[in-house]
């Protein structure tokens, strides 16, 4: 299997071939995801095969957010945000995709492997203690959970992952 390399969008990223599946995502690849990355809104990364720059296999954009304490529960530890215990930041994955021939594949969870190793880096260097997400439907809701250990919150309506986990999974990955 090829390696998966990933990069920042740019204005040389053809946005137009991607087809994923979910029209929303693809419109906004399309139109706004690099405007998004340019005003720093969103981080947006492509991924792509080794040798194959212009062929994308998956994309995510990632944020921060600010997020309520309380709908996330217990599990999670961080410092006072700035000094209101209420709220905590978080990094939240806006959105995910995979090209539509390649899911069912094991690219997605490759891809989501990426955000986590990303998360659990920067989130342990600046102290952001969760990695959060709406899925768009309870099949992605399903993924999340069994690939990427993520909990559900806010209801059922939101997914997590604390920092924690994330730390815990990188370091198995590594023996």
């Amino acid at each position: 299997m090829p390696t998966i390399e990933y990069s920042s969008i740019s204005d040389t990223t053809d946005t137009a071939s991607f087809v994923c599946g979910l029209s929303e995502i693809e419109k906004w690849f399309r139109k706004s995801a690099l405007v998004d990355h340019l005003r720093q809104k969103h981080i947006v990364t492509c991924a792509t095969y080794e040798g194959a720059p212009d062929d994308i296999v998956g994309l995510y954009a990632l944020s921060t957010v600010v997020e309520d304490t309380a709908k996330l529960g217990s599990g999670i530890s961080y410092f006072p945000f700035f000094g209101d215990s209420r709220y905590c930041p978080a990094l939240q994955i806006v959105y995910m995709a995979i090209r539509r021939d390649l899911q069912g594949s094991d690219q997605g969870t490759i891809v989501l492997g990426e955000i986590v190793k990303r998360f659990a880096t920067i989130g342990e260097q600046i102290g952001i203690p969760a990695l959060i997400l709406t899925p768009s439907n309870p099949d992605a809701a399903r993924f999340y959970k069994e690939r990427g250990g993520f909990a559900p919150y806010k209801k059922g309506a939101g997914m997590f992952l604390p920092l924690q986990s994330a730390i815990a999974t990188l370091e198995a990955a590594a023996l």
